[in-house]
């Protein structure tokens, strides 16, 4: 009986308990991280085993949950953590109001607005049970939708901007002059390595122009984008890319989601290209959609985070279509424990080296810190391609991702990690070779000799379509990849098929990411890639067999050698300035 007793006590305890975690999860409109046992579960053993890290993905220097207000009577509406407020509404009436409509609608409605800067038509009032607000949206023709709070997607700590190539394309592009909106908790204005790149920002937190950080994590960010080559400190994926700070999250990293919508649209009136979001929401709202879909039509590459809830879906800006949802790999290209999944790009966020609050750098991680990369990338690209629009940008970094999943897009990595130097060699010009005219020769008049059964079948290979493909090494007949087990010298085989019996052929070129390293004119050939030129991740390699009539035909591979990657140098978190680790091959010291 008393066994029976407290197993019966137990069952309701946890009865009531889920039911308090419920509750809250109601309450709380928020992101937070948590370690999501049923996402976890949904995904197969075997994929876990293949594709997701084992590491328990606990995430360091996270904010506390709780903040204690020592001024009951006077609190600070923006500090701390943010509960969800039922009475704190979103009204959009999509154009300025003057303080005497401002007044009218307070007595009609009996609302009071708040002190809050407004953008755009976007206003906060607060309501109370005594206001009128049944017939106060379609009276003005706006909405009205409580301000859901939404937090900072991301909290622990080198790395990542190598993973990338950011630097083998440096001597391209850097990012230089394009504008990328970091929305967030604000920027440490004054951080050596970041003051360079600073450009004017707004913050709607305090409603003033100084958007300056109090919590650390929007300057973290911002150094993944665009910290300054200077000696000292990290590196930026586009380290001459302008940051534009917008400061939407406290020092808790909590905030409103109308002032999430409010640094949208200042960003994109302001000429923001890009803007990146290492935040937000599991709930929908019309006030952010309108602003995403805003600016999306003035041509805004917008990158957000896709939470850290291990393995839900993509939260809300990440979710949007216009939005690109990036998740968080570690070292060895396998999902991060923390990272949400669906996403459409794949980059670093494990323990990512960057800049911080008080002049200072830190390691953490999260999809925070992997949405950073993916906004550098797309900086390093458009400054590269100034013509190329939005799409082109989004389409590039899709198609050149390396791809760490299942064949094509999936679930767990969407295209797969951004891979720069693949990016940028796609945009970069083919170069041609010269195809020799054919000589105009005199003919000879000879006699006429019988017929021999071989020049029938020479005439017939001759009318055969030609074409050139690879022998060695084999690819996988659907992505045309070829991933080696080791590291070493990769010996590549082309033939022409079928082999020309008659000189009609002029050269067979060898390119590996658009550029040349081999040309023959023999009609089975091969050649040696050697371990020092394969210095990346993948390598794009093409054989073209030029004709005298100047037709062509030609073959594609792509060597995928991120699997050989994954080794790379693990540094202590303390005291370690300066320091980014090129992966599996060595490390680069930048300062002291």
């Amino acid at each position: 009986m008393i066994y029976s007793k407290k197993h019966t006590l137990i069952g309701l305890s946890a009865i009531i308990l889920g039911v308090g975690l419920f509750a809250i999860t109601i309450v709380f409109s928020i992101y937070i991280y948590t370690q999501s046992q049923q996402s976890t579960n949904e995904i197969s053993e075997a994929i876990n085993s293949v594709y997701i890290s084992g590491d328990a993905g606990q995430l360091e220097n996270n904010p506390g949950t709780e903040t204690i207000i020592t001024n009951e009577e006077t609190p600070l509406p923006k500090q701390g953590e943010i509960k969800v407020d039922e009475n704190r509404q979103i009204l959009n009436v999509g154009e300025t109001l003057t303080a005497t409509e401002i007044k009218a609608i307070e007595e009609k409605y009996n609302v009071t607005f708040s002190t809050d800067t407004s953008e755009n038509g976007i206003y906060v009032i607060n309501t109370t049970d005594e206001s009128n607000t049944n017939t106060l949206s379609e009276d003005l023709d706006a909405t009205l939708e409580v301000d859901t709070p939404v937090k900072m997607s991301a909290d622990t700590v080198d790395w990542g901007v190598t993973r990338i190539g950011a630097e083998k394309v440096w001597t391209d592009s850097k990012g230089t002059g394009v504008k990328v909106a970091v929305i967030d908790t604000g920027t440490e204005l004054t951080h050596t390595d970041l003051s360079a790149n600073i450009i004017t920002g707004y913050d709607f937190v305090n409603n003033d122009t100084n958007p300056s950080d109090d919590n650390g994590h929007g300057t973290h960010v911002s150094g993944i984008i665009a910290s300054t080559q200077n000696s000292a400190g990290n590196i930026g994926a586009a380290y001459q890319a302008k940051i534009m700070p917008v400061k939407v999250l406290n020092n808790e990293g909590y905030g409103y989601l109308s002032d999430v919508a409010k640094g949208i649209y200042y960003a994109a009136d302001n000429g923001a290209r890009i803007i990146n979001m290492s935040l937000g929401s599991s709930s929908d709202s019309l006030t952010l959609k309108t602003a995403i879909e805003y600016a999306a039509k003035k041509g805004v590459l917008m990158i957000a985070a896709a939470g850290n809830e291990s393995g839900s879906s993509c939260q809300y800006p990440a979710a949007y279509s216009s939005v690109i949802c990036v998740g968080a790999t570690d070292t060895s290209n396998k999902l991060a424990s923390f990272s949400n999944m669906g996403s459409e790009l794949s980059a670093p966020g494990v323990s990512n080296y960057s800049t911080y609050i008080g002049n200072t750098y830190r390691y953490m991680s999260g999809t925070s810190m992997a949405t950073p990369h993916v906004a550098g990338a797309a900086a390093v690209v458009a400054s590269f391609c100034t013509t190329c629009s939005t799409a082109e940008i989004r389409t590039v970094l899709k198609n050149t991702a390396v791809d760490l999943g299942t064949t094509g897009y999936d679930s767990v990595f969407g295209y797969g990690l951004v891979d720069l130097v693949a990016a940028i060699n796609s945009l970069r010009p083919v170069e041609e070779v010269p195809v020799e005219e054919p000589t105009t020769e005199t003919p000879v008049t000879e006699t006429p000799t019988p017929t021999v059964p071989d020049t029938t079948k020479n005439q017939t290979k001759q009318n055969q379509p030609q074409s050139i493909k690879f022998v060695e090494p084999e690819t996988d007949e659907t992505s045309k990849r070829y991933v080696p087990k080791t590291i070493g010298d990769i010996n590549v085989s082309f033939t022409l098929d079928p082999v020309l019996d008659t000189t009609t052929l002029s050269k067979i070129v060898l390119t590996m990411n658009n550029k040349t390293v081999y040309e023959t004119e023999k009609q089975t050939d091969e050649f040696i890639l050697t371990q020092n030129i394969l210095d990346h991740s993948q390598h794009w390699v093409r054989v073209t067999a030029y004709f005298a009539d100047g037709k062509r035909v030609s073959d594609n591979m792509v060597i995928d050698l991120t699997s050989l990657r994954n080794r790379s140098s693990r540094y202590s978190t303390k005291n370690v300035l300066g320091v980014s680790t090129f992966s599996g091959f060595g490390q680069f010291i930048f300062g002291n």
